[in-house]
């Protein structure tokens, strides 16, 4: 279908005007032709009809004639003279129940032979239609038992059927060949005149359409032609003969011609003013290349001067944050160092005050080994005493003589303990001085500690001082160290963003120079599609 319509486009004018009306003329002939033909056949069918009823009424008078003449044993040959009528085919008259209780039930071909002739003669409604294709017209027509049927008393003869019972039907069959063989004649004698008729009107609309529409048309084509084949003259103009749909095509044509007329000359003007304009965008556009290699050098400059500052900046970074880890671990080991100083402080503290109570036992212990010493001299005196009063006993034991034997012994005796109290009491005293010299010497080296002690609590109360400083110290470092650490962290991301703007300055650079390039190149272009254009609106006279 596409390709039929794309064909149909590439047709001529006055071919598809010629087509289309001759298609419209044979629709419209073909559509008459049939109408008529239709109509031709319905008239010739009705008559018919018509003929049919009028042999079912003249057979029933022939039939009466006979019965009243009494020969109707001749009904046969009736009937056989009736079809000799060149488009009677089968005649037959058909006995109904009246009849045939009254005269029997007659002869075979008088009986219903199929469906069609029994309605017939129970419902008493005639049946006529076109049968074999439309070959033949068949008809059923009954006959009623009436006192007035075909200006006869049906009523005298058939007494023993009621009025306005079915006596009978008239069952034939009519040729219709010569009403369709009439029919196709006429057909085809209208066909002929259709086409006489419409090959001079086709004609005088072939001449029609080539006066009015195709000459016009092809001056207005050849006038394109000379316009765009030519020179360009643009002020050639159509001539308009009238205020047809051509002539205002022409018109329009020529307004148009006008317009583009216009048109170019003011496409002209800016052509030149392209030109110029071109000319300037290569400059500017070369300007902006060199403009944009200098930016490109400078950035990369710039960005390797930033990539080292970053690289030295996160170097001191990296070092500050090692001289805050060393700081760190410094003021760690200086509070451990404290700790432990305090700690050794309390022990020698602990320890000086052992000593010191060590040096009181001491002296106490002398005080006591002085007491013994007295203790001791007074023991000793005793026993000298005792020594004395035993000798004295002893020379009073003498002197009684016998009588003293006894307490002469007992004297030795206490004399003997006496010598041996102070013998022990000499060497007990001995001891004691011995103890007590031990004891001074011990309390010398006790002193002499506790003044060690006390000198080492200070020291090491110096020595934590001195800690607790540098652990200040340390930490104030650190914190240093940790700002340090923070500032190179935020100058090395100062100078990173600053790399990352460098970079994009010279992304950008380079997007310049390409644009640059691309405006560049786009001028040269402009500058020929300029010279393309003066020569083509050149070429027109305006």
């Amino acid at each position: 279908m596409g390709r039929l319509v794309s064909y149909f486009h590439n047709v001529r004018i006055w071919v598809r005007l010629g087509v289309l009306i001759w298609l419209l003329l044979a629709v419209a002939w073909s559509g008459m032709i049939v109408w008529a033909a239709f109509e031709q056949r319905d008239t010739a069918v009705e008559q018919a009809e018509g003929f049919a009823r009028s042999l079912h009424q003249s057979t029933l008078a022939g039939l009466t004639t006979l019965m009243i003449t009494g020969q109707m044993g001749q009904r046969d040959h009736y009937l056989e003279q009736v079809q000799e009528l060149g488009s009677i085919r089968d005649l037959r008259v058909l006995r109904g129940d009246g009849v045939a209780r009254q005269y029997g039930e007659g002869k075979a071909n008088e009986q219903p032979r199929d469906g069609i002739e029994r309605e017939v003669l129970e419902s008493g409604e005639s049946w006529i239609a076109e049968v074999d294709g439309g070959a033949s017209l068949r008809a059923v027509i009954p006959a009623y038992n009436r006192e007035d049927y075909l200006g006869k008393d049906c009523t005298m003869c058939h007494t023993q059927a009621e009025e306005g019972e079915v006596l009978g039907a008239v069952a034939m069959r009519m040729d219709l060949s010569g009403v369709n063989g009439a029919v196709f004649d006429f057909t085809r004698n209208i066909f002929v005149v259709a086409i006489l008729i419409s090959l001079p009107l086709i004609a005088a609309v072939w001449f029609f359409i080539t006066r009015f529409v195709t000459n016009p048309l092809k001056d207005m084509t050849r006038g394109m032609d000379e316009i765009a084949s030519g020179e360009g003259d643009l002020t050639h103009r159509l001539p308009v003969r009238g205020k047809d749909e051509i002539g205002e095509a022409s018109a329009a044509f020529n307004r148009v011609m006008e317009t583009f007329r216009d048109l170019v000359s003011r496409v002209t003007t800016a052509v030149e003013r392209l030109g110029s304009a071109s000319d300037e965008l290569g400059h500017a556009a070369h300007s902006t290349q060199e403009t944009g290699s200098k930016q490109r050098t400078q950035t990369d400059q710039a960005a390797t001067a930033t990539t080292e500052m970053t690289s030295s900046v996160q170097e001191v970074a990296r070092n500050a944050q090692q001289a805050a880890d060393a700081a760190n671990q410094a003021n760690t080991n200086a509070n451990q160092g404290a700790e432990t100083v305090r700690e050794t402080v309390q022990r020698i503290e602990g320890l000086a005050d052992e000593v010191r109570k060590g040096a009181e036992a001491i002296s106490d212990l002398e005080a006591k080994s002085t007491d013994i010493g007295r203790v001791m001299e007074m023991i000793r005196e005793i026993a000298e005493q005792t020594n004395l009063l035993a000798l004295n006993a002893a020379i009073e034991a003498a002197r009684a003589g016998e009588a003293g034997r006894g307490f002469a012994v007992v004297a030795d005796e206490v004399r003997n303990l006496a010598q041996r109290s102070e013998q022990s009491t000499h060497e007990i005293d001995g001891h004691v001085a011995a103890l007590q010299s031990g004891i001074r010497e011990a309390v010398g080296v006790m002193e002499e500690s506790r003044q060690q002690a006390t000198s080492t609590v200070e020291q090491a109360e110096a020595a934590g001082e001195a800690l607790r400083s540098i652990t200040e110290s340390v930490a104030t470092i650190s914190d240093m160290n940790t700002q340090i650490a923070s500032a190179a962290e935020e100058q090395s991301a100062v100078a990173e963003e600053i790399n990352q703007n460098v970079s994009t300055i010279n992304d950008t650079a380079d997007e310049n120079a390409s644009h640059a390039q691309r405006s560049s190149e786009a001028g040269e272009e402009l500058a020929r599609i300029t010279h393309e254009l003066q020569e083509l609106v050149g070429r027109f006279r305006i």
